[in-house]
């Protein structure tokens, strides 16, 4: 982009200096009609590159977004239909995984009905990875680009900068870009809340369970730094907390399980029950981990003595809380929802500029219990 300005600006000055040549060789133009400076001046500063303009305007247009986080309804937010011939980027950290191939599927989905090109590329939460893909789509000149950011999100903050710079919209999904930097919305759940009603219920279901004496519980962590993760982490704990006047239910292991997948939940729940055996209650920081839990204590014969819960809501652990297994608690974060909320409000935006309420737009949130699983299970879902 800076290549072009300099590109544009010598072309510039190379024309002034021809005029000042031609002028010299005339015999007595220069004192006849002389070309004052100023008006060179004028001429270049007139050259102002397009882009420039159009950062100023929309850095000017994010700066404007309220930043308070607000619930809102997929059907308040503008339709799913393009005005135009949009060529759409989608930055994704992976699109392999249960739910962020439910997340990007769905979206591809709606942006093709919608008559959008997608481009896709993934980095497997690779930060560094992502920037290059994100500089790239800036050389495509694509229309907007979507992004679900990759760990460490400062990283990703300078690339942002740079689509600003090129007046590229961008809109983020799962995870909100690092504060202050250039984005118009984060399509999100309610990371905190949705751990807060997990740990709710499974403190009340373990008060129950056991009227005395302490109770010991274990918590899968995801990665270390994602600031989704230990928002649900932490609220689950607050919720036990909140629950447990007494403090009789103690929190006895955490582990990072290092990824977000059943196998990672398999081989961590194995490590903290192999230490643990007196755990009654496992909670997982996305339900992957907790169905790779529910293997786990099937393998070592303690399944009936547990209870577990979890954010996300995947047909995998909605089927184990159906057919009667330990899982009893599901904070539901819907891929589909998240990515129908991020195609409505580019389109919005493309169309006819229409800015989303609020930089973080947080998906209502729902707690899953047994009692109405039927209402969420879907056995054709694909997530």
């Amino acid at each position: 982009m800076r290549k072009k300005l300099w590109k544009k600006l010598a072309v510039v000055m190379s024309a002034v200096m021809m005029i000042s040549l031609f002028g010299a060789c005339s015999s007595g133009q220069e004192e006849q009609n002389p070309a004052p400076a100023a008006d060179e001046n004028v001429q270049e500063d007139s050259e102002q590159p397009q882009e420039d303009a159009a950062s100023n305007e929309l850095l000017a247009l994010y700066d404007s977004i309220p930043t308070d986080p607000e619930h809102i309804e997929l059907d308040t937010l503008p339709e799913l239909k393009a005005d135009g011939k949009y060529t759409i980027g989608c930055a994704m950290t992976n699109v392999s995984t249960g739910w962020f191939k439910g997340l990007y599927d769905n979206l591809k989905i709606l942006l093709d009905e919608a008559g959008i090109n997608v481009l896709l590329v993934e980095c497997n939460d690779d930060a560094n990875e992502q920037v290059n893909q994100v500089e790239n789509f800036i050389a495509q000149n694509v229309d907007a680009i979507i992004i679900n950011p990759a760990n460490p999100q400062e990283t990703v903050t300078s690339v942002l900068e740079d689509t600003c710079e090129a007046g590229i919209p961008v809109v983020a999904v799962d995870v909100p870009p690092e504060e202050g930097a250039a984005y118009l919305t984060a399509c999100v759940t309610d990371a905190y809340q949705l751990g807060y009603m997990v740990g709710e219920e499974l403190a009340a279901r373990l008060l129950e369970m056991y009227p005395e004496g302490e109770i010991e519980y274990g918590l899968i962590g995801g990665t270390d730094g994602n600031s989704i993760a230990a928002l649900r982490n932490q609220g689950a704990r607050d919720a036990i907390a909140a629950v447990d006047t007494e403090g009789r239910i103690v929190e006895a292991a955490f582990l990072y399980a290092g990824a977000y997948s059943e196998e990672s939940g398999l081989e961590t729940a194995q490590n903290m029950l192999s230490a643990n055996q007196n755990l009654k209650c496992i909670i997982g920081t996305c339900d992957a981990h907790i169905v790779g839990a529910t293997s786990a204590a099937e393998q070592l014969d303690l399944a009936d003595n547990l209870i577990m819960g979890a954010v996300d809501g995947s047909k995998g652990a909605l089927e184990i809380m159906k057919d009667g297994g330990p899982i009893v608690a599901l904070g539901l974060n819907s891929p589909y929802q998240v990515g129908e909320a991020a195609a409505r409000t580019i389109l919005g935006y493309l169309n006819d500029g229409t800015l989303p309420p609020t930089k973080t737009l947080q998906m209502e949130p729902t707690l899953v219990t047994p009692d109405i699983v039927d209402d969420y299970y879907d056995p054709e879902a694909a997530w």
